[in-house]
């Protein structure tokens, strides 16, 4: 038999990760895609970010994709509801209008968010590419050590954070802003 609460508990721990991420200062992906591509890509919060504050921002960088989902279900339900071009109206307002709340309310921390993205193809040995490769493993691999360290109690929270500022610092200039 289970206990609503404690159901309830998992499920509100389960969703707080999803908006504030696996890890507080960013995350690191390594994705194969076609045509033999793997994709890196290390994204790195300004250090000293809070809780909250990163949630925001996670929730203003996902926009495309849950703003997509949600334009795609409001369309499938105010079409049983109303014409295909009053549907159209309100689903395009409704998600670019939580997509702007969302940026806004990210604020200036949405904004110094630091991003290294390497592409590398199968078979072909750039060293430009490669060496831009490694960077980013060994940055994503500090980070993930001073986590760890961390975690085992070997490292105090103001020593982790100063790791974080390091790394944060060596990734260069944060991610430019779209001008439009």
């Amino acid at each position: 038999m289970h206990d609503i609460g404690t159901d309830h508990g998992l499920l509100h721990r389960g969703w707080q990760r999803v908006l504030a991420g696996e890890r507080r200062w960013g995350a690191m992906e390594i994705r194969p895609d076609r045509f033999g591509v793997t994709r890196y890509r290390l994204m790195v919060y300004p250090p000293g970010i809070s809780e909250s504050e990163r949630r925001r921002v996670r929730v203003a960088r996902g926009w495309p994709l849950w703003g997509a989902l949600m334009w795609v279900v409001s369309e499938i339900f105010l079409n049983q509801i109303t014409g295909p071009w009053t549907t159209l109206a309100i689903s395009t307002a409704l998600v670019v209008g939580l997509g702007t709340v969302a940026t806004i309310r990210a604020g200036d921390p949405r904004r110094m968010v630091k991003t290294v993205f390497v592409a590398v193809l199968a078979g072909h040995r750039d060293p430009v590419t490669m060496a831009e490769r490694d960077r980013l493993e060994n940055l994503a691999g500090v980070l993930m050590e001073a986590d760890e360290l961390l975690a085992r109690g070997e490292l105090s929270e103001s020593a982790h954070e100063l790791v974080w500022w390091r790394v944060y610092d060596r990734m260069g200039p944060a991610s430019p802003r779209v001008k439009g």
